[in-house]
């Protein structure tokens, strides 16, 4: 059996002498190029980052099946987050969690270390969608007509006298 490695050809016996003499570092950069090209390569996970998470691409095969949606996050002056939630029975907190997850994520490969306060951010802000603010994290996001690409907004609570927080 004859396989294509590295711009040569190799009979097996010679591709496994071949494989022990490289280090871990050349190892990794095939398997990183290799991956780079087959996601490249295919429209469904073309979008995906190249350090892709199992998580993301079991994300991105759910939306494409129809199982999850994609829906966005807008913040302010900040870039969008696009989060992905089931399509059926997703509720308030899921989509939280989502979000956080996909924060966290960005903030990993962008090498930020910023500790983020959930609880803090969850207090001080509300998601809206279409004029309706999400405030019962037991609520389906259904509910508030949440479909896949919808756009939902970071909004600041209302205080007591009913102003926003500063």
């Amino acid at each position: 059996m004859r396989y294509f490695f590295h711009h040569h050809y190799y009979w097996m016996g010679d591709l496994e002498e071949e494989l022990e003499k490289l280090s871990h570092e050349d190892l990794l950069e095939i398997t990183q190029s290799s991956l780079k090209r087959l996601i490249s390569a295919d429209s469904l996970l073309q979008d995906l980052p190249l350090d892709v998470t199992t998580d993301e691409v079991l994300s991105q095969v759910a939306v494409v099946q129809g199982q999850s949606i994609t829906v966005t996050i807008l913040r302010h002056s900040e870039s969008p987050l696009n989060v992905v939630i089931p399509q059926q029975g997703a509720t308030v907190k899921d989509l939280k969690q989502a979000i956080q997850r996909c924060f966290s994520l960005k903030q990993q490969r962008s090498k930020i270390k910023t500790k983020i306060s959930w609880k803090y951010v969850w207090k001080a802000y509300v998601l809206q969608h279409e004029g309706m603010l999400l405030k019962k994290n037991t609520d389906l996001v259904s509910k508030y007509g949440v479909t896949n690409r919808s756009e939902l907004r970071f909004i600041k609570r209302l205080n007591d006298k009913g102003t926003r927080q500063p």
